[in-house]
This record gives structure tokens, sequence and C-alpha cells, in this order.
């Protein structure tokens, strides 16, 4: 199947992509900001010198990777260019905005957030642009070229079969690297993190620091995951987890009601002018 391209967008919470797992993106292009100086990709944001704090790159980008089905390959912060592949894990970030996963979640809430400004102020100051190539899974392009390409005595020795082989070995050898218990863990303590700094702050304010040091523990190998600690890890995550979802589905709620009670006062309302207006008006 030959790749397709889209143009990223930004006023869209959530984008699905019609991949399977194993099909892999291409993200290039980045946006510049008119707010604060920064440059910001697909999964990096650039400070240049001048900015804020002084220059640096932050692991963070426009795209909520982990919670929408993808594992980031490769990122390149100069090139602005991003290589994903879609996985068949969880992705809480498409459950959320009702999108079908794998998706690709903007965290323009957290962006904003961190800049004390609203998600129009900012997603408004970004300028420039991202393309999405989509590619289809390995498994199965380089069989058909390989195939359509052979020479008959070559597929009569079993030249296709010992690449399809090859090809599933890799395939089932990612797959168990990508439900291992460590990725397993990282990718739990990943969404944590990204939910607790979308949440209030009250809740984010003494979650995000101890989360952080979860990170970095997790990344240095400082816990096993097999271990009876990162069990223990894990389970504390996944309460925490749990609890994220609760507020979110709280806050949600509260938005909802908070709508449907300014809707009503305002149908109400032009429901007596209607009524006055009939009442005093020529008979």
């Amino acid at each position: 199947m030959p790749p397709t391209t889209f143009p990223f967008r930004l006023d869209v919470p959530a984008t699905h992509v019609p991949v399977e797992p194993g099909g892999k993106l291409i993200l290039r292009g980045s946006f510049h900001s008119s707010h604060d100086g920064s440059i910001v990709d697909a999964a990096t944001t650039t400070w240049p010198s001048g900015t804020p704090g002084g220059a640096g790159v932050d692991t963070g980008g426009l795209i909520d990777f982990e919670g929408g089905g993808f594992h980031v390959v490769s990122r390149d912060p100069n090139t602005h260019e991003v290589h994903v592949v879609a996985t068949d894990g969880p992705a809480p970030a498409c459950d959320i905005q009702r999108v079908t996963a794998p998706c690709l979640p903007i965290r323009a809430h957290h962006q904003a957030h961190s800049r004390l400004i609203t998600v129009k102020e900012w997603t408004s100051s970004l300028k420039g642009g991202m393309q999405v190539e989509v590619l289809a899974p390995p498994v199965y392009a380089p069989v058909a070229t390989f195939a359509s390409t052979m020479k008959p005595v070559l597929i009569g020795s079993g030249g296709v079969v010992a690449v399809v082989a090859a090809l599933a070995v890799a395939w089932v050898g990612y797959r168990r690297w990508s439900r291992s218990a460590k990725v397993e863990l990282q990718r739990l303590a990943k969404r944590v993190r990204d939910k607790a700094s979308q949440a209030d702050p009250i809740l984010a304010g003494p979650l995000t620091p101890a989360l952080e040091s979860a990170m970095k523990a997790i990344e240095q190998r400082k816990v096993d995951p097999g271990s009876e600690e990162g069990k223990r890890v894990v389970a504390v995550l996944r309460r925490v987890d749990a609890k994220l979802d609760e507020k979110a589905a709280a806050a949600k709620a509260d938005d909802e009601r908070k709508a449907a009670d300014e809707l009503v006062s305002e149908v109400e309302i032009a429901l007596e002018a209607a009524g006055e207006a009939a009442q005093y008006g020529p008979r």
C-alpha cells in the first residue's frame, strides 16, 4: 500500500489515523510560537537562545504519542522529523476524546496551562505546519515488493518463504518487546504523568514532581518491573491513573452540567420574552 500524507490540524483535539499495529508514521515540520518564541514539533519543544530560561530542548511536543497508541522510534529536533510506530496497546487519550484508536492527541491544554494562557491563545500563537505520512506495517509491504520482483527460480527455491519467516520473527519480537514489563511500566508512568500535568493545579502540584522522579527511576533502571518493589510501583501508578480518570470524568460532567444550565436558562429567558411580546403586541 503506498504511503499517504495529510496535514496536521491544530483545531482538532485528536485525529484518528487508520493504521494497523506495526504501521509507521513520519511527522515532518514544526510551529513557531509568537507567544514565547519556542519552536514546537510533534515530539520536542526547542527554546532558542534569548528566550526565558535560555536555549534548550524539552522532550515534549504537540502530540501525546503514548496516549494515542504510538511508540516514538526516533526524533530529530533539528530537522523536526519524528518516526513513530502504532502499537496494539491502550490509547487512553483517544478514549477521553472519544476518537477511534490509534490517534494523534494534541497536548495543547498542557502546553497552554504551563504558560498560563488559554488553549485558544496558545494555538493561535503557533505559526507553521506539519505533515503526517502514513506507512503500512513493514510485514506486508516488503513481502509484496519482493514477491513481485523475484525471478521464478528464486521463488521456487523458497526465497519468499525465508523473507516472510524473517519478517514474522521480527514482528513477533517487536510485539513481545512492546508488551514487556519494562515497556508497560514506562508507558503507564508516562500516561499517568501526562494526565497529572493536565489535571487541576491543586492535584497536579504535588503529583507532577513525584511522577517525574518515577519516570527517571524507571528510565535509569533503578526499578525492576518484575520485582516486588516494581509491582508496588505499578500498583500505585494504576491507583493514581484511576483517580485521575475519576477526576477528569467529574470535571467533564461538571462542565456539561454548567453548559446545560446555561442553555436551559437562555431558553427560559427566550420563552418569557416571547410570552411578553405576545401579551403586549398588537391584537
